[in-house]
């Protein structure tokens, strides 16, 4: 089964406006949803009223992105910011809830820098109990407004982009039983990271519900960019959706031309083969 398709709506630019109002655009274009990203809200009150109804005249799905990192520099859950944004999703209503790793550390190890060692049997219980707290609010958050899926994804930190990092965080999440807690992964910010994106999406697929399409090359003054992805059939973004799940959504991440190229570059995304995987998977990266 092919996953849904959505429109990031920094597609269109770094100021795109008013986000509510590109909903018809993005429609028209062919796509299942929509994401509302939090840093292009312009400043004063939040417009989220406004973009749930905008969302849902639409019939369009909706993804929340929020650059906030969800462990903090020492290993803590970022719980005053969590649970601000948790009652912004509430407005919003969207059915996932996009966020990057934070500082996660490890059971068994204190892999992220300015986190003191402990022993594994201390890192192992503060993990577990951080966890749990997760999964209270994730709760919380459910009994009042219904189904959510947080979206972990993989940023462009050395930290929030260790492929190591994110797959003991999905294994503890995995370990702990905490439900609807799956990956958003990008497939241009591991170069960002220094990570191999391969050996990556090998990793993690499993965990693997949302996929951010983007290419990244060097300028020529040697800085990193993100580009318009290639059609070529051998290209990097293809490859890596192949060893990623086929019933994952995928989204486009990357500024396009124009509004009127949208519909190529969503066509491009459906038509990219994915993995196929059973039945049982497939249940689970779709439930929400």
């Amino acid at each position: 089964m092919m996953g849904a398709v959505f429109v990031p709506t920094s597609v269109f630019g770094d100021t795109p406006g008013l986000q509510h109002e590109w909903t018809q655009t993005v429609r028209a274009a062919g796509a299942d949803g929509i994401e509302i990203r939090r840093e292009l809200f312009p400043p004063g009150k939040l417009p989220l009223a406004e973009c749930r109804e905008a969302n849902r005249d639409s019939g369009l799905r909706c993804i929340y992105s929020v650059p906030m990192e969800l462990w903090d520099e020492n290993g803590r859950l970022n719980e005053k910011q969590l649970s601000e944004i948790l009652e912004e999703t509430g407005i919003l209503r969207p059915e996932m809830l996009k966020v990057s790793l934070g500082h996660f550390v490890a059971v068994g190890a204190a892999r992220t820098a300015g986190v003191r060692k402990s022993s594994q049997g201390q890192v192992s219980r503060s993990c577990d109990e951080r966890l749990i707290r997760l999964g209270v609010m994730l709760d919380q958050y459910r009994t009042l407004h219904g189904p959510l899926t947080l979206l972990v994804e993989n940023d462009q930190t050395p930290h929030g982009g260790d492929a190591g990092n994110l797959k003991a965080f999905f294994e503890a999440v995995e370990l702990i039983g905490l439900g609807g807690v799956f990956m958003t992964f990008d497939t241009g910010n591991w170069i960002y990271a220094g990570e191999e994106p391969v050996k990556a999406a090998l990793e993690l697929a499993p965990y693997t519900a949302y996929i951010h399409c983007k290419h990244v090359v060097y300028s020529e003054d040697h800085v990193l960019q993100t580009v318009l992805i290639p059609e070529e059939e051998n290209a990097l973004w293809r490859e890596l959706l192949a060893h990623l799940p086929n019933c994952a959504s995928r989204a486009i991440e990357f500024t396009i031309p124009g509004p009127e190229s949208l519909a190529k570059y969503l066509k491009m995304l459906r038509q990219a083969r994915g993995m196929q995987g059973n039945r049982r998977e497939t249940e689970r990266l779709t439930k929400g």
